[in-house]
């Protein structure tokens, strides 16, 4: 991959309002001509990194490698370690779709989402992604089964409407009762969760960057300036920028600027087994399926021979991330085999070989937060994800980074990504 040229340090500078510091970096091979030659950008002290993000997954992870691709020193803190089973990046799989109805910057990113994510997998020499396509159906064609298509169209992401004679016919192993139609995408797929977010890490620290194990709060304060994270040991870490993208974790650091901003509800999610010799449930031979956009269901084939999955949605019983209990419920667990026998009939009798228990974090417009913090000029937000973040990771990390150190971004975004109230 191409290293992409640095903002100059006088520009960098102008917009954090700080003088000159001296430079002490530490580059990996590549960024060569950093620590030869051109200082450090900003730093807050002699050997302190540029930026700190906060949080290692999709979006934390992605923003540091960006940033440490644009010349940038930069620490990656997180409190469980990248990929953890806590995160809402944490789990085997996520899936990768264009449909969006009508928001169609979501469909252009999940086309660009899609280049990088073959580009780097290409780079790392790891598969991330699976392209098992995806269905989704409903009783009739409706109008947001039209506007996907349209604009899938219109950004030139292969699609088509099936309608249910179709679908029978593709799909035997489904029992279509009650569906009239289905929006299929044959290029989106499957990513690889966990595993994604644990390769990007060691891609950023390959390239130089630093990541920490740590819980971290508030540290000192200077005016309109955070000057340093503070880690549950005491640790003080400075830095001339933060990002804090820790997902659910950004009411407990900023609770009363994202009280009413983020909810995070809990997502049970089950892997039923397939039958001995029976692949038609197993990628490639089936792809992603969903239903209903809100309290239906979606899922995936079996990837890895780790069980057909099957995701109960609509839940909105607030979760705390750091300390609720990761059990399945039991209600959950009925609505899973009662989807299962209504639409695969050959899995119904299947048992069930996982379980996980996940969250969301919810925007009050299911619209991504990136914003400055109003009352810090060096402290950014990157978050609410809300069920659709994954897939956008290397866009989003892009995008933060070049917000980050005021570089020129799509026209109109600033103002879709705002913080803004609302309520739950």
């Amino acid at each position: 991959m191409k290293t992409r040229s640095a903002v100059s340090r006088r520009t960098f500078l102008k917009m954090t309002g700080t003088a000159p510091a001296a430079a002490l970096i530490s580059g990996a091979e590549g960024y060569a001509e950093r620590a030869s030659g051109a200082p450090a950008i900003g730093q807050s002290s002699v050997g302190a990194p540029e930026v700190i993000v906060v949080g290692a997954g999709a979006f934390g992870g992605w923003t540091a490698l960006n940033l440490r691709e644009l010349g940038h020193s930069v620490t990656l803190v997180d409190a469980h370690g990248p990929g953890n089973s806590r995160s809402s990046s944490g789990g085997e799989t996520r899936q990768i779709r264009a449909g969006y109805g009508d928001r169609a910057i979501y469909t252009r990113w999940v086309r660009k989402a899609l280049e990088k994510w073959q580009s780097y997998q290409a780079e790392w020499g790891k598969t991330l992604l699976l392209q098992t396509g995806r269905i989704f159906m409903a009783p009739e064609k409706t109008a947001w089964l039209v506007d996907t298509k349209a604009v899938l169209d219109k950004e030139g992401v292969p699609s088509e409407i099936l309608n249910h004679d179709e679908l029978v016919r593709r799909y035997p192993q489904m029992s279509l009762d009650g569906i009239g139609f289905g929006l299929f995408e044959p290029t989106t797929g499957v990513l690889k969760a966990r595993e994604g977010c644990r390769a990007v890490a060691e891609a950023f620290e390959r390239k130089g960057g630093r990541v920490t194990i740590a819980n971290v709060a508030l540290g000192r304060r200077s005016g309109r300036r955070l000057e340093t994270v503070t880690t549950s040991s005491g640790a003080n870490l400075p830095a001339q920028t933060f990002v804090f993208a820790c997902g659910p974790w950004l009411p407990k650091v900023f609770p009363e600027l994202m009280a009413k901003k983020l909810f995070t509800p809990r997502r049970d999610v089950f892997f039923f087994g397939t039958p001995a010799g029976d692949d038609r449930f197993t990628y490639p031979n089936f792809p992603n399926y969903s239903e209903e956009e809100s309290n239906g269901y979606y899922g995936f084939p079996s990837i890895d021979y780790r069980g057909f999955k099957v995701c109960p949605s609509g839940e909105r019983t607030a979760f705390d991330p750091e300390t609720d209990e990761r059990i399945v419920a039991a209600y959950q667990v009925k609505r899973a085999r009662d989807y299962v026998a209504l639409r695969f009939p050959a899995l119904k009798d299947q048992p069930i070989l996982e379980t996980r228990v996940c969250q969301l974090e919810m925007s009050v417009d299911e619209h991504f937060i990136i914003d400055r913090h109003p009352e810090f000029d060096n402290v950014w937000i990157a978050g609410g994800g809300s069920g659709h973040g994954y897939k956008h990771g290397p866009v989003v990390g892009e995008y933060v980074a070049n917000r980050v150190t005021g570089r020129a971004t799509e026209a109109g975004l600033e103002a879709l990504f705002a913080l803004k109230s609302g309520s739950f």
